[in-house]
């Protein structure tokens, strides 16, 4: 089927944009937007303190009434842009693209048709194609991460998607490939793996790490997001030594495992809390089914009320243990009377 003849996906699609300082970049990835065969679609842009500020009309002239374009007045820094524009986004899905990478021509349609056609879906991953003067390093690598995880967990392929099981969390810990970084989730993902790290040195990483550990994901084998390699995001950090480098990574990485464990223990004390006033309620109906069944079932009634005390004991499950010992006596006794009758 001819791409321009594909049927259009009902989802609507927020493409999220922080920006900084890099105008002609800007516009050559919402250029790519509005290549897009895909309509159903808006674009927020955080104008995250450029100087000077990012100007609208350009952006409207290509977007129209596609656009959303917040400003910070001075730069907070990456994660907390992309937070204002997933909270400012409207769509059901939510993507991020950085502001000098660059969307394939499918690659809305690809997003949205998978959403719609997959609910079990949580998140899909999209697939890199890094590019630019400096890409022959990044390419490589990325491949042999990708190739890695692909051979190790030998995920299912269903419609151009790679599906992931839950193994996926432990090959993250140790490395997580650029594709892992550049996440399309549902309004309600992002609502319950949470918003990126504003404190975190690689936000976008530990974010992937944890919406292994609680969503459905998949990662699409054909490139969706091409990724600029340029002289402005690739190299050594000027100014500092390898020393210094090779220290910085590693307290990034011990940031990193601090705060994924951090949050592995709040969700282990939410699931415990959960678990517990689970059984709790469980002793309450089991309880109400003793109390009905009294003079009904009395050794049906009396395992209820066994089990409820078992879970939950309480004041009142001794009350109608009581009662129910009394209540054979009381048959045995009525049934005497009723046999001395002439």
């Amino acid at each position: 089927m001819n791409a321009d003849k594909q049927p259009e996906a009902r989802v609507m699609i927020s493409i999220v944009i922080p920006a900084h300082n890099r105008p002609a970049y800007l516009l050559e990835a919402v250029k790519s937007i509005t290549e897009q065969n895909y309509h159903n679609f808006e674009v927020v842009v955080i104008d995250d303190g450029s100087t000077p500020a990012i100007e609208k009309a350009p952006l409207q002239a290509m977007l129209g009434e596609h656009l959303k374009l917040i400003r910070h007045n001075k730069g907070l820094g990456i994660p907390k842009a992309k937070n204002a524009g997933i909270k400012a986004a409207s769509g059901e899905v939510i993507l991020l693209l950085d502001d000098d990478d660059l969307l394939s021509p499918d690659a809305l349609h690809t997003i949205g048709t998978s959403f719609t056609e997959q609910p079990e879906l949580d998140c899909i991953f999209m697939g890199v194609e890094p590019f630019g003067p400096y890409a022959a390093n990044p390419k490589k690598n990325r491949e042999t991460a990708i190739n890695k995880i692909l051979s190790r967990l030998n995920p299912e392929e269903n419609n151009g998607l790679y599906h992931f099981s839950s193994e996926l969390f432990y090959e993250l810990l140790h490395s997580v490939p650029i594709d892992f970084q550049r996440p399309a989730a549902r309004r309600g993902t992002w609502n319950i793996v949470g918003r990126f790290d504003e404190n975190a040195p690689y936000s976008e990483s530990t974010w992937a790490i944890r919406a292994a550990t609680m969503c459905t994901v998949a990662l699409t084998k054909k490139p969706l997001n091409l990724w600029r390699i340029h002289d402005s995001n690739f190299g050594w950090p000027e100014g500092k030594s390898p020393h210094q480098i090779k220290t910085g990574q590693i307290d990034v990485a011990i940031t990193t495992a601090n705060q994924l464990l951090t949050d592995t223990l709040k969700q282990r004390q939410n699931i415990n809390t959960r678990i517990k006033a689970l059984k709790h309620q469980r002793a309450e109906f089991l309880f109400a089914k003793a109390f009905y069944l009294r003079d009904k079932d009395w050794l049906e009634g009396l395992k209820s009320l066994s089990a409820a005390f078992f879970v939950k004991p309480q004041p009142v499950h001794l009350k109608l243990a009581v009662k129910y010992l009394i209540a054979p006596q009381m048959t045995t006794k009525t049934n005497k009377q009723k046999s001395t009758l002439p």
